[in-house]
């Protein structure tokens, strides 16, 4: 099996040959043109034309593109070549082939032509490459920084981002607040009801969460039941509200069990609030509020 660069070397080799022997055919028929009849400023100006489709042809063998697309090219340059390579000729012979007036005709016309389809079709291409390209790199993103269950931010985001988030709100003198939660009776709900009840308990949890932040707060899933929201510039006192809003929401839901049978669940949440103290790094508040919300578990 040749590979691909086997076969456009191949081509171009192909084409050189056929383009000398052509030209030999013509010489042989022809009536060669005197030098001093020569106009050699056309001569020139043809030959720039051979060389720059040549290169052309070259490079459009080498895409790595898909086999519809690099033969409308190659046929495109390809007789875009020979268009010029015969006009180069009608400087140096005359001949009275039939076969030289048709390729007059069409070589250069067809040329421009089916190159510039292949153009067209390798920029919808390139189009349609770019808006997958950037719909993996969302996909990839997501998949980096989200918790694909509950939408909400990734453990790893948020041990990345509250820390500069924080500093930057310690330097403009403002307060922030972090609101660690825990849904207490989880494990009750996947043994009682199923892990698909235990699921939607938290998605809506954090569809929940997400209803009460702003742009710039934070709201993470750090492990199985528990969350936490990174509040910038927020009082200890709006921080409470915050918390009693959603817990007014949240104390009942409707959820399915595994049975597909719709029920009343009453979820039981424990939660924390901790305002960042002077000179404190988010590592030492998460850390305080973590040893605050497992003094509630005894």
């Amino acid at each position: 099996m040749w590979s691909n660069f086997s076969i456009a070397l191949v081509t171009l080799l192909l084409v050189l040959v056929a383009v000398f022997l052509w030209a030999v055919a013509v010489f042989a028929s022809g009536d060669s043109i005197p030098l001093s009849s020569v106009n050699m400023h056309l001569a020139v100006r043809n030959l720039f034309f051979c060389i720059a489709a040549f290169i052309l042809l070259c490079i459009t063998a080498q895409l790595p593109i898909r086999r519809p697309i690099i033969v409308k090219l190659m046929v495109g340059f390809g007789l875009l070549f020979l268009g010029a390579w015969q006009e180069l000729l009608n400087t140096l012979v005359h001949s009275d082939w039939l076969l030289v007036r048709w390729l007059e005709i069409v070589g250069l016309p067809g040329g421009v032509l089916a190159a510039s389809l292949g153009l067209f079709e390798l920029g919808k291409a390139y189009r349609l490459n770019r808006l997958l390209l950037g719909s993996y790199r969302k996909i990839e993103h997501s998949l980096a920084t989200v918790d694909q269950l509950t939408q909400l931010y990734n453990r790893r985001y948020f041990f990345a981002t509250c820390p500069d988030l924080m500093l930057s709100t310690q330097h403009h003198g403002e307060t922030a607040a972090l609101i660690t939660l825990r849904i207490a009776n989880l494990q009750e709900t996947n043994r009682n009801l199923g892990y698909q009840a235990g699921d939607a308990v938290l998605t809506q949890v954090a569809r929940l969460l997400l209803r009460h932040t702003r742009s710039h707060d934070i709201a993470a899933r750090l492990s199985g039941r528990r969350f936490a929201m990174f509040l910038p510039n927020t009082r200890p006192k709006d921080a409470e509200e915050i918390v009693q809003r959603l817990l007014m929401h949240v104390e009942h839901i409707g959820i399915r069990n595994d049975a597909g049978d719709e029920i009343v669940q009453r979820i039981d949440i424990e939660y924390v609030v901790c305002c960042a103290e002077t000179g404190e790094t988010f590592e030492e508040l998460l850390q305080r509020a973590r040893q605050n919300l497992l003094m509630l578990e005894h």
